[in-house]
């Protein structure tokens, strides 16, 4: 025991003392700096790019490395150089130092930088012929990114040749392709001549569908929400929008929507879809919190394949504090150009400002969605027992017809910082018709978002509508108006704003809400807000008195969209509210 403890403190010395010998052995690790003698238009290029620098700092860097470094450094410049367009640079390096440090000092004259004095851009192809061509052959010239007195770069040039091309390739011609392109540069004046052909290639239309990935859900699921006829011009543009419907349509997790670029079969190209299918029952659950309804939970049921295949369910159970819905739904399969018929039912209680409303509906609709515009027509039948606090307990009804129309022109649906929304509503109900009262409702809502500077941006939103009706009474509370609250003046409770009954608060007959909102961005990630809200709701336009709510905020910019915390403080009670919200407030 005693002879093999020796031999492995033997062998273990003997493992040392051979590191040691190695490590003496080895060049200690060279260090060096470098001195940059060149015009700041081009410095950060030549110390991010040249390895001279990137090396700085390596430990196992030794003289002779760096030798060979300080060797290729000048021809290293000199193609850097050379793509921001200084092809007659004059360099100079030198090497100072010991065995241990050195200095390495570069002069770098980087000459004049080359400038486009011709541009020569042809297009070529079926494109010449098409009368219907937008754009057209002229106008994709005229576009040239690279004009005469341009400087010429690298990544200027390629990215004006690729500008080019996708003139073609998005609007018709899907195989256009480079055929020729030169950029001849006279070094000693600096003059650059390019010239760039495109060969459109042939007109492409679109053909049949080729679905792959298919197997749960019918064909008619892809076919319907098709946007565009066989023997259609090619377009990106409608090759994007039919995927975003397929996306959103709910039965699939991913969708891929290409045309098959083949020349050959352009005049009936296959449109190629690829999907991967959502599975056919879904269950979701969830809770959460809102400073209007408080706390909440949320069970979600959905079935792509009820009753009929492609037959969409839906069961929903929802609770919070001051609403609580059963509700169950079916959306029919899409009809050829998007429309769906849906037939729902649905149970709910609220208690709301000392208003207790219980409502049972029954509602067939008619809908068509897509990212920029929804339309919806709706029959909705509906029994409603209202009581104030301690009161009498009323019971209303109606069968009303609503029609309304929603348009989005902006730049990201998640976090908006340029364009527009707006939601359009009209409906109504006879006395004649299972209902009440006979009353006729109109509302608006909009939502404008001026950007200036480059973080900076004005949101204005106005909410306003109207009821016309001999009386309140017999209206169900869903068609009357109350507002106050995270998504209307912030600064007052949930829905506060309306006509005083007791000590009660319900909806009146007319509406009117307006917001301005200032945004900065101090981060890609944070911002900050400052706003101004003002809103009432009245039992007669008369009668309207706004109140104003003012406040500040933060913006939390996520992949799911905006997070806004604003604190609020109600101009005529004082009182200092939390507000949380998610998204732009339309």
């Amino acid at each position: 025991m005693k002879l093999c403890s020796n031999a492995f403190r033997i062998t273990a010395l003997l493992v040392l003392s051979g590191w040691l010998a190695i490590a003496a052995a080895q060049e200690p690790a060279y260090s060096w700096r470098v001195e940059l003698d060149a015009p700041q238009a081009v410095r950060p290029l030549l110390e991010k790019y040249l390895d001279l620098y990137r090396y700085l700092g390596y430990p196992d860097v030794d003289a002779a490395l760096l030798d060979r470094l300080v060797a290729r450094t000048a021809e290293e410049a000199r193609r850097l150089l050379a793509t921001e367009g200084y092809f007659s640079p004059q360099i100079e390096i030198s090497r100072t130092g010991d065995q241990a440090a050195g200095l390495v000092r570069l002069n770098v004259i980087p000459g004049p930088q080359a400038v486009i004095t011709t541009a020569d851009i042809k297009i070529t192809g079926a494109i010449t012929k098409d009368a219907a061509a937008d754009p057209n052959p002229a106008q994709i010239s005229a576009r040239w990114r690279l004009p005469s007195g341009s400087p010429f770069r690298q990544t200027a040039w390629d990215n004006a040749k690729e500008a080019l091309l996708r003139e073609l390739l998005f609007y018709g011609y899907p195989a256009a392709r480079i055929s020729s392109s030169a950029a001849e540069v006279e070094q000693q004046s600096g003059q650059v001549a390019v010239a760039v052909t495109i060969d459109s290639g042939p007109l492409f239309r679109f053909g049949p569908l080729e679905i792959t990935g298919l197997d749960r859900y019918p064909r008619e699921t892809i076919e319907n929400l098709k946007t565009f006829r066989d023997g259609e011009r090619y377009s990106i543009d409608a090759l994007l929008y039919y995927q975003t419907q397929l996306q959103s349509s709910g039965y699939f997790q991913n969708v891929s929507v290409t045309v098959n670029p083949d020349p050959a079969s352009a005049a009936t190209a296959p449109v190629v879809v690829r999907v991967v299918e959502h599975p056919t029952k879904k269950i979701d659950l969830g809770v959460g919190y809102s400073t209007d309804t408080l706390f909440r939970s949320e069970a979600t049921l959905r079935h792509n394949n009820t009753f009929q295949p492609g037959w969409q369910g839906l069961a929903r159970i929802r609770l919070d504090t001051k609403e609580q819905l059963i509700e169950g739904s079916i959306a029919l399969s899409p009809e050829p150009g998007g429309w769906r018929n849906h037939v729902g039912v649905e149970t709910k209680r609220s208690d709301i400002e000392n208003l207790v409303s219980r409502v049972n509906s029954i509602t067939t609709r008619r809908s068509w969605r897509s990212v920029e515009k929804e339309l919806d027509w709706a029959l909705k039948f509906q029994v409603e027992e209202q009581s104030l606090e301690a009161g009498p307990v009323d019971q209303l009804e109606a069968l009303t017809l609503n029609y309304s129309w929603t348009r989005r022109r902006v730049d990201d649906l998640l976090r908006p910082t340029r364009g527009y929304m707006i939601n359009l509503q009209l409906g109504g109900a006879s006395a004649e018709l299972l209902s009440t009262r006979s009353f006729s409702r109109g509302y608006a809502k909009g939502l404008y978002i001026l950007p200036f500077g480059g973080a900076d941006r004005i949101h204005l939103r106005g909410e306003f509508g109207a009821v016309w009706a001999s009386a309140r009474d017999g209206i169900p509370s869903e068609f009357l108006f109350r507002t106050g609250g995270d998504q209307s003046v912030r600064g007052y409770a949930y829905e506060s704003l309306g006509v005083k009954q007791g000590s009660a608060t319900v909806g009146g007959r007319f509406l009117g809400v307006a917001t301005v909102e200032y945004q900065h961005d101090f981060t890609p990630q944070w911002g900050g807000a400052l706003f101004v809200d003002t809103g009432d709701a009245a039992d007669t336009a008369s009668a309207l008195r706004p109140v104003y709510g003012y406040g500040a905020g933060v913006r939390w910019i996520t992949a799911a969209g905006s997070i806004n915390i604003d604190v609020a403080r109600a101009h005529e009670t004082g009182d200092i509210r939390l507000h949380f919200t998610m998204g732009a407030r339309f």
